[in-house]
């Protein structure tokens, strides 16, 4: 069944062999890993902005506190004006105030 130059002895080591095996192996995982890793880091960033659809800046933290003290009467109306247009505000005027709610009309006495 053995030929004269096969078998133990002849031919190529056990090592050789073993290392025909795994570096296939090695570069086949090794590429498999690199696409896990490529498609993770696509899929992780934020797409960009479709076109024709504007960028929404983010709101100013400063001009919210202004916002905010002038709804809870921490500063007038005059101090708010001055100091929005001094931060850069767009909407240099707060909104006109509510109109006040009047107490609901008393029905006539039926009889």
């Amino acid at each position: 069944m053995w030929g004269p130059h096969m078998g133990p002895g002849y031919g190529y080591s056990a090592w050789y062999q073993f290392l025909q095996l795994l570096v296939p192996l090695l570069v086949f995982g090794a590429l498999i890993g690199l696409l896990v890793w490529a498609v993770m880091r696509l899929t992780r960033e934020r797409p960009p902005a479709p076109p024709g659809r504007p960028m929404v800046p983010p709101p100013d933290a400063a001009l919210a506190e202004v916002r905010m003290r002038y709804a809870r009467g921490e500063i007038g109306r005059d101090e708010f004006v001055r100091v929005s247009q001094d931060l850069g505000g767009a909407a240099t005027e707060p909104p006109p105030p509510a109109p006040e709610a009047s107490p609901p009309a008393a029905e006539p006495p039926s009889a």
